[in-house]
């Protein structure tokens, strides 16, 4: 197995973290899950590097993995959980490479997001019909506080409180 480091994202990695969000996006619609399709392209990516801090995880074959990590919830918060608290962290873009996928990575990032957070409160969200990756979120003691739909799918909103 390769090392991994994990470190910020430049604008450099746009095309590489594009490429690699892209085909997640691919991996997921081939197992019915269309919820990325269309979403990244390189001025979205360069948005979100802009407005969150961006983090890539990469061994010696590349970007194998990336997450961003935010301040302000996306817009679509509001109306699928009008409820919810806010959370001093929003965690988005989390994507493995599908081929390296099943190595710890996406763990790897995960705690490397709440390592950088401290003890302030962390938000994600998740649609309903990808259950490995509800299983994979609370495993890291992420538990879900509201339901709701938003996008047009049926998405889970996960809270870490420390």
């Amino acid at each position: 197995m390769n090392s991994a480091r994990i470190r910020p994202a430049t604008s450099q990695d746009v095309p590489e973290i594009t490429s690699l969000l892209q085909a997640c996006a691919q991996w997921m619609s081939n197992k019915g899950m269309h919820h990325w399709l269309g979403v990244y392209d390189e001025s979205a990516v360069l948005a979100n590097l802009e407005a969150k801090q961006v983090y890539v995880l990469e061994t010696g074959d590349g970007v194998q993995g990336c997450i961003a990590l935010g301040t302000h919830k996306s817009d679509y918060y509001d109306d699928c959980w009008p409820q919810a608290p806010d959370a001093d962290f929003y965690i988005t873009q989390l994507a493995v490479n599908p081929d390296a996928q099943g190595q710890g990575f996406g763990k790897q990032l995960m705690h490397y997001c709440i390592e950088q957070t401290g003890n302030a409160t962390l938000q994600l969200d998740a649609v309903d019909h990808y259950p490995a990756l509800l299983s994979f979120y609370h495993s890291l003691g992420f538990e879900i506080i509201e339901t709701g739909i938003g996008l047009g799918d049926k998405r889970h909103l996960f809270r870490l409180s420390r």
